[in-house]
C-alpha cells in the first residue's frame, strides 16, 4: 500500500477513469484506491463526480456484474453480500443485485458441494462437518448447507 505518498503525480480524473478502465469498481473501492495513491478526499469526490457524470462508475451495474461473477464462483447469498458491503455498496442495491439475479442458491450450493467434494454423500459427522464448514464459508444459509447434503429423490 502507498499510504505514505505525498504528492499524486496524476491528475485525479486519469487516476478514477485509469482505475475504472481495468474493471468496475464501487464508489468507495474507487475512493479508497485513490485515497491509497496520495489525493485529496476534494479531490477524490470531484473525481467520482466527474467519473459519475460521464457513466463511467455505478455501483448497480457493479453489484450486478459482482454477483453474478462471483455466484458463478460458487458463492453464496451471504459472502457476497459482506463482500459487497466491505466495498461500501449500498445495502439496498445489494439486496436488488442479489434478488435481480434469480439464481438458485440451493442448486449453486449442491453443485458447489459436487465440484469439491463429489456426488457422494458423507457417510460420517466428520466429513459432513467438514462439508458443512466449506459451504458455510462460501456464504450459503444452512437451510442450503441441509438441501445440499440430503439424498436427493
Amino acid at each position: 500500500m502507498r499510504h505514505q505518498q505525498q504528492q499524486p503525480s496524476q491528475d485525479p480524473l486519469a487516476c478514477a477513469v485509469g482505475l475504472l478502465s481495468r474493471r468496475d469498481h464501487s464508489r468507495g473501492e474507487l475512493h479508497r484506491k485513490m485515497r491509497d495513491r496520495g489525493f485529496s478526499s476534494e479531490q477524490i469526490a470531484a473525481a467520482i463526480a466527474r467519473a459519475d457524470d460521464f457513466g463511467y462508475i455505478d455501483d448497480e451495474r457493479f453489484a450486478l456484474s459482482f454477483v453474478r461473477y462471483r455466484s458463478q464462483r460458487g458463492l453464496g447469498p451471504q459472502r457476497l453480500r459482506a463482500d459487497l458491503r466491505e466495498r461500501q455498496v449500498d445495502n439496498d442495491l445489494i439486496a436488488a443485485a442479489l434478488a435481480q439475479e434469480e439464481i438458485d442458491f440451493f442448486q449453486l450450493c449442491l453443485e458447489t458441494r459436487h465440484r469439491k467434494f463429489g456426488e457422494a454423500l458423507p457417510q460420517d459427522f466428520k466429513l459432513k462437518a467438514k462439508q458443512q464448514r466449506y459451504l458455510a464459508y462460501r456464504g450459503f444459509s444452512m437451510d442450503m448447507i441441509r438441501y445440499a447434503l440430503s439424498p436427493s429423490e
